[in-house]
């Protein structure tokens, strides 16, 4: 069951960790600061709670539960907020990167595998 101090306190924590303001979100998103506060006490509507995982850039059921849908390490969660940072060429850049990263490994256990055969 969902629990509106949790909510908080997960909306706290992960403005911390991103080193954002909540007066900032509260702008950018249309709402008043109390109604963060007053998170403690109801759980926020759906649509308040897609906006502020929109804008913290998490799931909604990762905001109401603590659980994602997927499990992400702290690295994963990391490339994954900085990948969304990027305008697309940068992310074209990155994926680039990765599937170049990719086939070395696929490589290297070609030729490792090769070698102990």
């Amino acid at each position: 069951m969902a629990d509106g101090k949790a909510i908080f306190n997960r909306i706290i924590g992960v403005l911390a960790e991103k080193d954002l303001k909540r007066l900032n979100m509260c702008k950018a998103i249309g709402i008043k600061s109390q109604n963060i506060t007053n998170i403690k006490k109801s759980i926020p509507a759906a649509d308040t709670a897609i906006k502020i995982a929109d804008y913290l850039r998490v799931s909604v059921k990762w905001l109401i539960t603590g659980e994602d849908e997927i499990s992400f390490t702290q690295n994963e969660r990391i490339l994954l907020d900085g990948f969304r940072q990027l305008d697309s060429r940068d992310q074209g850049d990155v994926l680039g990167i990765v599937e170049m990263k990719l086939e070395n490994a696929k490589r290297g256990d070609i030729l490792s595998s090769s070698a102990n055969a």
